[in-house]
């Protein structure tokens, strides 16, 4: 093909070049020309596109008479045609290499998976598998049986260079999107989720965008940090819809096995995946709370990849969805607006197949008519009302529902240290509490409404106490 005799052609001018001792301009031409002709002979360089490449070489004269008259006469009157390459044979071995491979197999690397992936031509291999050591065994052995000298290392280092093209899943998945319809498809894959929330339909459309945008690229410096929680009983189809959301073709990068404990496993997830679902939420432990919410907020992913010795930046993917059985399953006292949280009425329709091209296509076609993706203060506020009825009331909050309650504006009350308080809650009740828990128990009052002012020995809390029976 064209690409080999131009690499025939430039190793037969170089080779004339050594033997002529370089040429200049304004040096006579008919020795390089009988020289260059003499070499792309012996390579097997046909005549006429050796007179082709000639007169096209930015270093000679386009005397094309003179090029095609001295060219014919070297034609004439040499032997061995094709016998003898200009190339080295290093170079005649990188050439052989890349046309077997290209010609029997179609590699590509993955960007997301960091895995040189392959699938053989002319076979009934249509699916991309990952390159391991059993294919780059099978490789080296069909290169051998065709007379290619290649081995093990010789087939890693070609996987391991820029001959094996980059795949990105999501973009080349959006990129090759149909013209969105106009169907509202976001709307209808809300609707499938039975529930009796007015704002569930909005907050999903606004965490859909984000997810997308988020894969797009378009905002680095943040993260989709807003996870849709579905609650409800069991057999209501809540993962079978969350594995939904993503296309046939991006299902691989889906995952519901995180494990928060292996926090640097965790971080290269958000790397590896486009959407997480925190599968049976009320797992996660309290301990981990502080890491999930560092998890969920952070834009980017400063790690050291498996087998890797330098700490690299990492592009974020991931987003998260979860579920849940149970109600009372939000812990942090500092608020809910993290999550859309909704109970399910009844089971998820997940019967009927979704349009995914046009799904996404809708999604795109909103983010380039810049419909706001993120979510704002209004709807924030909206999430930390409607989360309210699946938080998790710690105990020393309730036993303070027990002995106190908080004073009202005209009452007199008692002002007292949050760990007064604490301290006559754990004699009343003979409950011990650890220093974790006595720590935040001021947010606690805080969050509770009870009214405080700060004095010199710390912040006071105005409450009543209760006569307990």
């Amino acid at each position: 093909d064209s690409e080999a005799l131009a690499v025939l052609f430039s190793a037969a001018f170089n080779r004339a070049l050594e033997e002529l001792d370089g040429y200049r301009e304004g040096d006579d031409l008919q020795p390089l020309l009988v020289c260059l002709a003499e070499h792309c002979f012996r390579a097997g360089i046909p005549e006429e596109d050796t007179v082709r490449w000639t007169k096209a070489h930015y270093r000679l004269p386009s005397d094309e008479l003179l090029i095609r008259e001295t060219v014919k006469s070297v034609y004439r009157s040499a032997k061995g045609f094709g016998k003898k390459s200009s190339l080295t044979a290093e170079q005649l071995f990188a050439m052989q290499m890349d046309e077997f491979m290209k010609r029997r197999y179609e590699f590509r690397y993955n960007t997301l998976t960091t895995e040189v992936e392959y699938r053989e031509r002319n076979s009934f291999n249509f699916y991309f598998r990952p390159v391991d050591k059993r294919v780059l065994a099978s490789i080296t052995m069909n290169a051998m049986y065709e007379g290619v000298k290649m081995w093990d290392r010789d087939v890693i280092r070609y996987l391991d260079s820029d001959h094996v093209p980059v795949y990105q899943p999501v973009e080349d998945f959006l990129y090759h999107l149909p013209h969105w319809d106009g169907k509202d498809r976001i709307l209808e894959l809300a609707n499938r989720v039975p529930c009796d929330n007015p704002h569930w339909a909005p907050l999903f459309r606004r965490w859909f965008l984000n997810m997308v945008a988020h894969w797009r690229g378009m905002d680095k410096k943040h993260a989709n940090s807003t996870s849709p929680l579905l609650i409800g009983p069991q057999a209501y189809r809540k993962s079978t819809f969350c594995r939904m959301l993503l296309p046939p073709a991006l299902q691989a990068y889906y995952t519901d096995s995180i494990d928060f404990s292996r926090k640097r496993d965790a971080e290269l997830y958000l790397n590896r995946f486009l959407l997480i679902n925190m599968d049976e939420f009320d797992q996660i432990s309290p301990t981990q709370q502080a890491f999930l919410k560092h998890i969920l907020q952070k834009p980017v992913v400063n790690t050291r990849r498996p087998n890797a010795s330098a700490v690299e930046e990492l592009r974020r993917y991931a987003s998260f969805i979860a579920t849940s059985n149970h109600r009372d399953l939000l812990t942090d006292t500092s608020g809910s607006r993290r999550f859309i949280g909704i109970y399910m009425t009844g089971a998820i329709d997940v019967s009927r197949p979704i349009d995914y091209e046009q799904l996404y296509a809708q999604a795109l076609e909103l983010l380039y008519h810049n419909e706001r993706y993120w979510f704002d203060s209004e709807e924030e506020a909206i999430m930390t009302e409607n989360n309210r009825e699946f938080e998790q009331s710690p105990a020393i909050e309730q036993l303070f529902m027990v002995y106190y309650r908080r004073a009202e504006e005209e009452e007199e009350g008692e002002w007292l240290l949050a760990i007064d308080i604490l301290r006559r809650i754990q004699k009343a009740s003979k409950m011990t509490f650890s220093a974790r828990q006595a720590s935040y128990f001021g947010r606690i009052l805080q969050r509770l409404g009870v009214k405080s002012k700060r004095k010199t020995y710390g912040t006071y809390y105005h409450v009543v106490p209760l006569e307990v029976e």
